[in-house]
């Protein structure tokens, strides 16, 4: 009898250790079931960096298609081009930087933040050699990518935190491609860089470095969201649900050590990096829970971005969390995947 209930206790103690099963769900959350469904899909960043993989991920690997899905990745060169494809109609999901997003729906737009790709924020603002404080900023040009996007709203509020007027500066629209290279040239000052930007240019420059971590500037900050209209939500929610459930899954592989070598050889054929920089950039980003495991996009987040636009001037009426969001199909996929426990996101 005592070896007996010693078994029951190890037992016990390894299911624990190894997180509990799915819940049974209800008819209600039954796993919806696509085929031969084609989706369309918007991207920001050409090439992508590592923290961009998700859906590249879920095309290679085949998890699309476990789902039933056809998927076309279109790529743009930042999220308002991403987002204005999706607001009109010529792709179903789209990916972008919570900026442009937000600032539509303030405006009326009547679409819904349903995933994200990356919750959290992992960019430094770099400058140039010259630049040794922040009061060497005036007089100098920015680098951003386009107006009210990331990059561009990143550099606001590093002016916001050190006390310099807009009015002082210069803001120089680069590429997305071109961010690296055009702090090289010395055609822009500064830049909003990921952490494989940040790498890749201090291979070539040493000189240019990271004034501040933008991680010290805005706290409770959504980087990305997943973006739908709500009349795409509404008709067509099988495919949309079988579409977040294969991103949930890209996300939860991207933690799977016994796959590395397979996603660092995605990684490197999509971002064309130095694959050095690209497997110490995805040691990095695993290591900072770059890629949501679970709902993905925390209230807390959203609440502090919409305070960030507002301000920096960018944006005049607060939209709500519940007028941004809607985790029905997020919440319904990880009850039938089960949580993963130690992830706010």
């Amino acid at each position: 009898m005592v070896r007996r209930f010693s078994g029951l206790l190890v037992a016990g103690l390894l299911a624990a250790a190894c997180g509990s099963p799915p819940a049974p769900v209800t008819p209600a959350e039954k796993a919806a079931v696509c085929v031969n469904q084609s989706v369309k899909i918007a991207m920001p960043v050409t090439p992508p960096n590592v923290v961009h993989i998700p859906p590249y991920v879920a095309l290679d690997m085949g998890i699309f298609k476990d789902e039933g899905l056809t998927v076309e990745v279109v790529k743009f060169e930042g999220g308002v081009g991403a987002f204005r494809a999706m607001a009109g109609g010529s792709v179903d999901l789209a990916g972008t930087s919570a900026e442009p997003f937000i600032t539509a729906v303030s405006q009326g737009a009547d679409v819904k933040a349903i995933y994200t790709y990356a919750p959290t924020v992992d960019v430094a603002f770099v400058v140039a050699e010259k630049i040794k404080t922040a009061a060497d900023l005036k007089g100098k040009n920015m680098g951003v990518q386009e107006p009210n996007g990331f990059t561009d709203t990143m550099t606001r509020l590093v002016l916001k935190k050190y006390g310099i007027a807009t009015t002082d500066v210069k803001f120089v629209s680069t590429t997305t491609a071109a961010r690296v290279s055009a702090l090289v040239a010395g055609t822009v000052d500064t830049g909003v860089l990921h952490l494989d930007q940040v790498k890749t240019i201090q291979k070539k420059n040493p000189g240019i470095h990271t004034l501040v971590n933008m991680t010290e500037v805005v706290k409770d900050y959504q980087y990305a969201v997943f973006a739908a209209t709500v009349d795409s939500l509404k008709n067509n929610s099988t495919k949309m649900e079988c579409l977040v459930r294969a991103l949930i899954k890209a996300d939860r592989m991207l933690y799977d050590t016994s796959k590395r070598q397979q996603l660092l050889d995605i990684m490197v054929k999509y971002t064309k990096a130095d694959p050095q920089v690209v497997a110490a950039t995805y040691d990095e980003l695993v290591a900072l829970k770059a890629w949501p495991q679970n709902e993905g996009i925390p209230q807390a987040n959203i609440d502090g971005t919409v305070q960030s636009l507002k301000d920096t001037n960018q944006i005049t009426t607060v939209p709500t969390f519940a007028s941004l969001v809607d985790l029905t199909l997020a919440k319904k996929v990880v009850k039938q995947l089960g949580a993963v426990k130690g992830f706010p996101y």
